[in-house]
């Protein structure tokens, strides 16, 4: 007993200690947790102060291009006149509400501001000129007048105004004159604001045409006045933060400041409430502080001022963003105190054993005394042991988690209690009964036949698997083994054996099964099992005579969903347009997901149900519903393409392939439409194939051609420059045009060597003619977006320049807006790399596309060429207008301006009145082949005097 009570002892202090350990793991589970739960709170809350920062600066940056805009108008036309200024803001004011007014600045001394009075009372009967004060001007070398002001109204304090006589306007416009950019003064009450906040003024200087401005004193002689803009600061955050959809959010406390610090004076835009909480200390926020309290600073600047925007966390529930922490505080402590109850009972049981040890010795010794005196007692009793001990050593063999024995008819008569429990069976059900008694329906089967056949056989079974339905309603599987038992004469006495469940088992080979054959995204069926029931469609419309139609459904852009919106929205809109296909079709049709956002969907014919166009539309219907993505609503549209099996022969695949084939006539057609197949869409496929193989070898076989469009002065009528343009002359199928092959060239890739040999071709032609004395022209290629993102594109343009020997200066690269639009930051590396090279850089189709003046201003860019669609209708008044705000912002920005297209003597006219500087088109030529290029260049063709 002394040792049992030692051994009690022992094993509950491991209970102890396993209390302990449990508790000190959680302790760091939870610590560590936590550290985790705060990184991503920081790191949560550093993103959205990002993506404020970066749209007020996004904002700030497309504000500053409004005076830019409004200065640009003087540049290109002069001192406009106060209808011509009105005409022009207005629109500007209506679009962009946050600007309390559009001003222009006129510089006077004493003797012009005294005329200028008398001038404007004649118009303005009460009209005063005025200090900041409302006080008549004092003589000053410089007045600087409020002269153009709109809108007028509610603004009629500000007409008249010396803005000198501000110290901080004087200084601001100091700083613009002399830099000859746009500046920005600090925050500032004007005469004209009609609330209580405040503002600031952007302005740009004036400067009289053709003047030198390449010094400060040349620029302040040459100085005729601002245009402004006055800005209410906070409605113009609260705008940029409204249109980015950055305003509802109440976890943060957004402040903005414009100067050189961020003190309480500088402050242009606070929401949220501030907390009273200070923030932990660095060394302990990742262990012990429960919420992020760090704000997050971001500086920029913009007309001259520094602007800072400071985003505070505000306090939050707590419980959301703590739940793992809790979750493994509470669960460690929880699975701690379990372990430990487990093994103190471990201990208790340990010490009822030993006693029951010594109390069965005590009692055996007694038997041993009795057992002494009855000889033949023992010996009945040893073969009993024997036989037992030969049944159980079998069942053992068997390893199980019950065991059963039957009787000569197959009755069973005793079963363990595992059977009844784990297989929620009803003992009444099988305890004097056989199998096929109690579920007769189960074994009526061929595996029930041979099961019968087999005990009627006398015959060991192994792994038999049935499944009986519980009283749980659920469904049990289970997996039994027996043996036959005979006597010692050798009759049969029935069966004895084992068996266990096996209902997970069963229930993970179904899962197996479903994932082998179904999409794990959607749920749809896979490739797989699509060409099972396709095949079983086919059979069926073979046997009844039906039509039936295979639908190929692709979603129309949803590359861009996963580019903007990234791969968890686009695997959203996949499974919500999975379940839209599958409720607009019958039970009886099957949705599967072919591959991306390919889908198709197998329609059969009833006799009471016809298929019509109505499915097609029903189906895109479904799918053009709108969908919220993150908290946005997008729109999405299919193109589907349907084929017809009538019963014909055509193979299951040949269905896919017609469905494909009509799928993209439909996104050819636009889009968002529906399109059956036709056996001449299939000639269609096949003259694609044809261009593509031959496309593939016309390289090699020298099938392709340059001609050249000379580019021309609009001053002196002189032609300066050429752009190199592709042909391909086939010897079967004629001169391809360029619209049939280099789309297909840029989908396979083959662009990028063709796009190689056009530069080096164009590149040594160009350095024929400069050694033939046609002096240096300039060589336009064009480069497609393929060739854009290949990442030696730099040294192979330097390698063709170094093989050639044309000096880089004469090679002029193309690039549509749409190539550096998608990654701006890696564009503008790119480019600046290229103009290391010392070639020029040209925008091609400028208007077209997406046009930012903000990131016009970071790229290297030498040329704006304007679009042919702009000059083919100049003679409108609103395409005149682009045209003419594109030449002005070109020169503005001290670009080249080259229209393309000039087919007309008017078109040219217009052109040249307006600044244009090059133009090429049919109006002076064609693109031409080499030979006759060479003879305009000898002939010294240009444009005519007249029109030069």
């Amino acid at each position: 007993m002394p040792s049992s009570s030692r051994k009690s002892a022992r094993i509950s202090l491991a209970a102890i200690l396993t209390l302990l350990t449990g508790c000190a793991v959680t302790g760091l589970l939870f610590v560590a947790v936590s550290a985790l739960e705060y990184s991503k709170m920081e790191l949560g809350y550093q993103q959205r102060g990002h993506m404020r920062a970066a749209a007020i600066r996004r904002g700030m940056d497309d504000t500053l291009e409004l005076v830019t805009i409004l200065n640009g108008l003087f540049k290109s036309v002069g001192l406009v006149d106060r209808e011509q200024f009105a005409s022009f803001t207005r629109p500007l004011l209506e679009r962009y509400p946050f600007v309390q007014a559009f001003n222009f600045h006129r510089v006077l001394d004493d003797a012009e501001a005294a005329r200028y009075q008398a001038a404007m009372q004649a118009r303005f009967p009460g009209y005063q000129l005025h200090d900041a004060n409302h006080q008549p001007l004092a003589p000053r070398a410089q007045h600087v007048i409020v002269d153009y002001l709109e809108p007028l109204e509610g603004n009629e304090a500000a007409f008249g105004l010396d803005v000198a006589s501000l110290p901080v306007m004087a200084r601001a416009i100091g700083e613009a004159v002399d830099s000859g950019q746009a500046r920005t003064t600090p925050l500032l009450r004007l005469a004209q604001e009609r609330a209580q906040q405040q503002g600031f003024v952007l302005m740009m200087p004036v400067y009289r045409a053709g003047a030198e401005l390449g010094t400060v004193a040349q620029r302040r002689a040459a100085w005729v006045g601002n245009t402004s803009a006055v800005i209410r600061s906070a409605d113009l955050v609260q705008k940029i933060l409204l249109a980015a959809d950055l305003l509802d959010d109440s976890e943060l406390m957004l402040q903005v400041y414009i100067g050189d610090d961020i003190r309480p004076a500088n402050l242009v835009y606070a929401r949220g409430q501030a907390s009273d909480e200070a923030p932990a200390p660095r060394s302990l926020q990742r262990w012990l502080a429960f919420d992020y309290r760090e704000p997050y600073v971001r500086t920029f600047s913009a007309a001259g001022k520094s602007w800072h925007v400071q985003v505070t966390p505000l306090p939050r529930p707590f419980l959301p963003h703590h739940i793992g922490s809790l979750s493994t505080l509470l669960g460690g402590l929880l699975f701690s105190l379990l372990t430990a109850a487990f093994v103190n009972s471990l201990a208790r049981r340990s010490t009822r054993v030993q006693r029951l040890v010594d109390e069965r010795t005590h009692a055996l010794k007694l038997s041993n005394a009795q057992l002494a005196d009855d000889v033949a007692a023992r010996k009945r009793t040893e073969e009993a042991l024997q036989e037992s001990e030969h049944r159980f050593r079998r069942l053992l063999a068997l390893s199980s988690d019950w065991y059963w024995e039957q009787d000569e008819q197959f009755r069973f008569t005793n079963i363990t209690g595992g059977f009844f429990d784990k297989g929620k069976q009803d003992p009444q059900l099988f305890l004097g009964k056989t199998r096929w008694d109690a579920h007769p329906a189960q074994w009526d089967h061929r595996q029930g036949r041979e099961h019968k056949a087999l005990l009627a056989a006398h015959l060991p079974f192994a792994n038999l698997e049935y499944s009986v339905v519980g009283m749980d309603g659920q469904t049990h599987w289970f997996n039994t083994s027996g043996e036959p038992v005979f006597d010692r004469a050798g009759q049969f006495r029935g069966y004895r054996g084992t068996g266990t469940e096996i209902t997970e088992r069963k229930l993970a080979e179904q899962r197996i099964h479903h994932i082998a054959h179904h999409d794990v995204l959607t749920g749809l069926p896979n490739r797989v099992l699509l060409q099972d029931r396709l095949h079983q469609a086919v059979a069926s419309a073979n046997r009844s005579g039906k039509p039936l139609w295979v639908m190929l459904i692709d979603l129309d852009r949803f590359k861009f969903v996963n580019d903007s919106m990234g791969h968890k929205a686009g695997d959203q809109l996949l499974k919500t347009v999975a379940l839209r296909l599958q409720d607009s079709v019958r039970s009886s049709d099957t949705v599967a997901r072919l591959s991306g956002d390919e889908f198709v969907a197998i329609l059969t014919e009833y006799p009471e149900q016809a298929l019509s166009v109505d499915v097609a539309q029903r189906i895109m219907r479904a799918v053009t519903q709108p969908v919220m993505l993150e908290g946005k609503e997008f729109f999405v549209t299919c193109s589907i393409g349907v084929a017809v099996y009538g019963a014909d022969g055509t193979s299951a695949q040949r269905l896919i392939e017609h469905a494909d084939i009509a799928m993209y006539r439909a996104k050819k057609l636009g889009r968002n439409n529906t399109q059956f197949y036709e056996p001449t869409m299939n000639e269609e496929a096949r003259e694609r194939l044809r261009i593509e193989s031959a496309l593939r070898s016309a390289l090699e076989r020298q099938e392709f051609v340059l001609h050249y469009q000379p580019q021309v002065d609009v001053q002196s009528g002189r032609v300066v420059g050429m752009e190199a343009l592709l042909r391909w002359q086939h010897p079967e199928l004629g001169m391809v045009a360029p619209h049939r092959f280099i789309g297909l060239a840029e989908e396979t890739g083959l662009i990028v060597p063709i796009g190689a040999w056009v530069l080096r071709t164009a590149c040594a032609q160009a350095r024929l003619w400069l050694d033939a004395g046609h002096g240096p022209l300039r060589i336009a290629v064009n480069l497609s977006p393929r060739q854009f993102s290949e990442p030696q594109l730099v040294a192979s343009i330097a390698a063709v320049l170094r093989e050639t020997g044309l000096p880089p200066a004469c090679l002029d690269i193309e690039l549509t807006e749409g190539l550096f639009m998608h990654d701006v930051t890696q564009a503008v590396g790119l480019l600046h790399k290229l103009k290391l090279l010392g070639v020029a850089l040209s925008i091609d189709d400028f208007g077209t596309g997406y046009s930012s003046f903000s990131y016009l201003r970071h790229f290297p860019i030498d040329v704006l060429k304007i679009d042919r669609s702009f000059i083919s209708d100049i003679h409108e008044g609103d395409e005149a207008a682009i045209v003419v705000s594109i030449i002005a912002l070109a020169h503005n920005l001290k670009l080249r301006v080259i229209a393309e297209g000039v087919e007309t003597a008017t078109q040219l006219d217009y052109l040249r009145r307006h600044g244009c500087d090059e133009i090429q088109g049919y109006y002076f030529s064609p693109a031409l082949p080499v030979a006759d290029f060479e003879v305009l260049l000898s002939q010294g063709r240009s444009l005519h005097p007249a029109l030069a």
